[in-house]
């Protein structure tokens, strides 16, 4: 193994954990704290913009240790996109909700025969998980999802 994949592996096994928010919180300062006075975190970076540099940082090592990648990666959007199952007659009512909150909203026709008929709306916050405001935003969106007869599918970058 490749030292290069020796530090991705490590990396990646971190930024897993900071997404799941599984890393103690005085590791989780200690290595924002290092980031911010060493590298490309502003001071008082939240778990959250930790995360998201850790994502950038696992795709750019993924671009070295690989010959044929293309362009150097930029940055990905600071920005969290979360997935809303409703059903067909609700999907307007829950678009215009989630436009009111703030989020960039689109959506897409479910056409897998296994879940229920109706829309996938794709809203996209400012939020970055593991942060307070990102736990905050999913009860909010899963609240809202439940109110429309559906339910919160997931979040990603």
């Amino acid at each position: 193994m490749s030292d290069l994949e020796a530090i991705f592996g490590v990396l990646a096994v971190v930024h897993g954990h900071l997404l799941a928010d599984e890393l103690p919180p005085d590791l989780v300062r200690r290595l924002a704290s290092r980031l911010a006075r060493h590298g490309p975190l502003p001071d008082g970076a939240s778990a959250g913009e930790l995360n998201a540099l850790l994502a950038d940082l696992c795709q750019r090592l993924h671009w070295a240790m690989s010959e044929d990648y293309g362009d150097y990666p930029e940055p990905m959007p600071r920005r969290t996109t979360y997935y809303l199952d409703v059903p067909d007659e609700e999907v307007d009512a829950c678009m215009a909700e989630l436009a009111d909150l703030g989020g960039e909203v689109s959506r897409h026709r479910i056409e897998d025969a296994t879940r229920s008929n109706g829309w996938q709306i794709a809203a996209a916050f400012p939020d970055l998980p593991p942060d307070p405001s990102h736990h905050a935003r999913v009860a909010q969106l899963s609240s809202l999802a439940h109110r429309h007869g559906g339910q919160l599918a997931g979040f990603g970058g």
